[in-house]
């Protein structure tokens, strides 16, 4: 018992369901604490990282908090240094004496325009984020201004392993790339720094344009926001840069590029101790292979070397170019990353060497063009690439060419053909061993069109393995022919007669279906118009005979009594138009629409224009169909006279396209579509309706411009 009353004393951070009321956790001797530990099953980091009222003062304390406890919402209260803050790319940082974190706002709160360098206090919760510990910000107050703290010099590998997330840290690199987001006032910038790459972004830079940057080796100094899947795994790292003083080159890059001396193709990546790693360098060549704003194939006097670029100027094959690009390892021979380029002077291509499979698996020509005579074993397509199987002696490769989707360049080569093929070499090493008898494990070849195919040979048409195939199947099929034909005929003809009078009972079936919902349909019009109507009737006839009813309630009651009659009549007019057969043409339905509105209207002193297409279709329509327009068309005559104020009403009817188009246009005041709700009954009946026969109800309207109302229906596929 002496222990439960210690529980109820203390305030912890608590699991769900264990209520534990505030009082200070000083007073408890040891063995109190751990009991509570005990049986609340709290960690004592949660203990430790609170105050004496429950919460917590320092990000580190925060940092240092399980998944687990961080779903608890624990109380924060912490005073920090706005290290960024920039709503668009979602990053908001502060940093205390001890760390770093994210701050993170609810849904329904504008974050307040903090600036780098504001000293602030705040107060929240602590919440598990998607990647570390964040902070879920109730209140924010700005106390003045401070020192950004100190970076932290750190490296690629820090940075790689998360644990500087959140953090103000500074690293040296070599900018690869560097372009200004459209519709964004900050700049991406893209350096490689021991052995890794990550992206710089900021709103100020040390050059007047962002080409400017590129081989320069810059100190950059931001904040560390990473990037993070679905598993709350890191894949990439940003660096959030606050100042302008924070991104300082070092060593600033040449300012024309291409004044660097060239050097072979040959040379890249040989052993050459003089060489400075990491920076740009010049090769030129003769273009073999062009991919606008991809990659660029560029072959020396011995070598040749892929070049993956951005830059979309034009290049056609022979050009001699000058490239400008970063080494790095490709999968067999280097490669340039990020290059520029530009044309020296147009030469014809080169002749590539016919080589068998050996000399190309010998990887000497990598990066190169070659031609290779094989035979077509198939064709297949992924995507918008085509691929040729292709057979040299008992060696199988691929070649493969980017083509439009949809298009078959080689729809006329036939498997089995003897082909010559050239393209650039693409060797898949596999494993490595040193010394003349090592062989790659594959090659490809890389198509630039489709002439880069040439058939030598077709196959033979005729050959003993097809002529047996053929008379085997030949002689089945004719055996099988004359066994089935009589057993056939007996079946079709049998089960011919059983379709035909399984299709006749189904119409009989179908159509007195049919009736019977038509007739259940009209006595349904009948019993909701008439009876209604019959009803009010009886009622006004017995208040007129009735005795204590004087003069002028009589009059009234037989102004309402004509008025009903006279209802009953257009609703039982209505109702016996729509059953008529004689009103199923399309022609009949818009006059009877006409004479309608026109009698309609002119009892609201609206005049009625009416334009009929004389190109009307005899087409026929059902009772179902007529009676569900009509009572569209008469919901619409309804508003214009209720709401519209109008003078005029201009009514069009017309088919286009299988499609019964009726029109009603007003010159009333009109209304704002935003304005109307969606349960508007009127509004909502005319779209239920012509949806119920598969057509649409579109509404035009503006304040002081009228009301368009347009009903359009297909026509029914057959009558009732």
């Amino acid at each position: 018992m002496a222990l439960l009353t210690i529980c109820r004393s203390v305030r912890i951070v608590r699991p769900p369901g264990v209520f534990i009321s505030r009082l200070g956790i000083q007073s408890l001797s040891t063995f109190a604490v751990a009991a509570i530990l005990i049986v609340g099953n709290i960690s004592p980091l949660c203990v430790q990282a609170q105050t004496n009222d429950g919460e917590i003062r320092t990000v580190s304390t925060i940092r240092a908090l399980s998944v687990e406890q961080t779903k608890q919402k624990i109380p924060v209260r912490l005073r920090g240094t706005v290290t960024f803050f920039e709503d668009s790319l979602y990053s908001r940082f502060i940093q205390d004496d001890t760390a770093g974190i994210y701050l993170q706002f609810p849904l329904n709160v504008s974050p307040p325009m903090l600036v780098p360098g504001q000293l602030v206090e705040l107060s929240g919760t602590v919440n598990p984020g998607e990647y570390a510990p964040v902070v879920v910000v109730d209140q924010v107050t700005v106390k003045g201004t401070t020192p950004l703290p100190v970076a932290k010099k750190t490296t690629y590998e820090q940075l790689a392993s998360g644990t500087e997330d959140s953090q103000f840290v500074e690293i040296v690199g070599i900018v690869r790339s560097a372009r200004r987001l459209e519709a964004s006032q900050f700049h991406q910038i893209e350096i490689a720094t021991g052995g890794g790459r990550l992206l710089i972004f900021a709103k100020t830079l040390p050059v007047t344009k962002p080409e400017e940057l590129l081989d320069s080796t810059v100190r950059v100094r931001g904040v560390c926001s990473t990037q993070f899947n679905h598993q709350r795994q890191l894949f990439a790292i940003r660096l959030m840069v606050p100042r302008p003083e924070d991104l300082e080159i070092k060593i600033p890059a040449p300012t024309d590029p291409f004044a660097i001396p060239a050097r072979p193709v040959g040379s890249l990546l040989q052993f050459t101790p003089q060489e400075t790693y990491g920076h740009r360098v010049k090769v030129t060549g003769s273009v073999i292979y062009f991919e606008p704003g991809g990659v660029i194939f560029l072959q020396g006097a011995e070598h040749g070397v892929q070049v993956q670029t951005k830059e979309h100027e034009p290049l056609t094959t022979g050009d001699e170019v000058e490239v400008v690009g970063f080494v790095s390892q490709g999968d067999y021979t280097p490669q340039l990353q990020d290059a520029v380029y530009r044309k020296i002077s147009s030469q014809p291509p080169p002749r590539p060497p016919r080589l068998t499979y050996d000399e190309a698996l010998k990887g000497d020509y990598d990066c190169q063009l070659i031609q290779v005579v094989a035979k077509l074993i198939d064709r297949t397509q992924h995507g918008s690439e085509q691929f040729l199987i292709l057979q040299q002696s008992n060696f199988i490769f691929q070649a493969s060419l980017k083509q439009a989707a949809g298009h078959d360049s080689f729809a006329g080569l036939e498997n089995g053909s003897r082909v010559a093929v050239t393209g650039v070499c693409r060797v898949e090493p596999g494993e490595w061993v040193a010394g003349e008898n090592w062989r790659a494990k594959s090659f490809s070849l890389l198509l630039r069109t489709a002439e880069d195919v040439v058939s030598l040979q077709s196959p033979p048409w005729w050959t003993l393995k097809k002529l047996l195939w053929m008379a085997g199947a030949l002689s089945f099929a004719t055996l099988a022919a004359f066994g089935w034909v009589l057993v056939l005929r007996r079946q079709v003809a049998e089960r011919s007669r059983q379709l035909e009078r399984q299709i006749q009972e189904r119409q009989r079936a179908e159509r007195g279906r049919e009736i019977e919902q038509e007739r259940a349909r009209v006595a349904h019009d009948l019993h909701d118009d008439l009876g209604a109507g019959l009803t009010e009737v009886n009622i006004l006839a017995s208040l007129v005979k009735s005795p204590t009813t004087n003069t002028q309630e009589k009059q009234r009651y037989l102004d309402e009594l004509t008025e009903t009659a006279r209802r009953m009549v257009t609703s039982l007019d209505e109702i016996v138009w729509a059953v008529n057969p004689r009103n199923d043409t399309i022609a009949s339905l818009a006059s009877y629409f006409g004479s309608y509105a026109q009698r309609f209207l002119d009892l609201a002193s609206v005049s009625c224009g009416l334009d009929v297409a004389e190109d009307l279709p005899e087409h026929p329509l059902d009772p179902k169909f007529r009676q569900e327009i009509f009572l569209a068309f008469k919901e619409a005559l309804t508003n214009v006279v209720r709401h519209a104020q109008a003078t005029q009403v201009q009514l069009h009817i017309s088919v286009k396209d299988r499609q019964l188009q009726v029109e009603l246009a007003d010159n009333g005041q009109g209304f704002q579509l935003r304005g109307y709700k969606a349960g508007d009954d009127g509004l909502a009946n005319l779209k239920e309706r012509l949806k119920a026969l598969g057509g649409d109800c579109t509404i035009v309207s503006g304040l002081g411009q009228g009301t368009t109302v347009r009903l359009s229906a297909p026509l029914p596929q057959r009558l009732l």
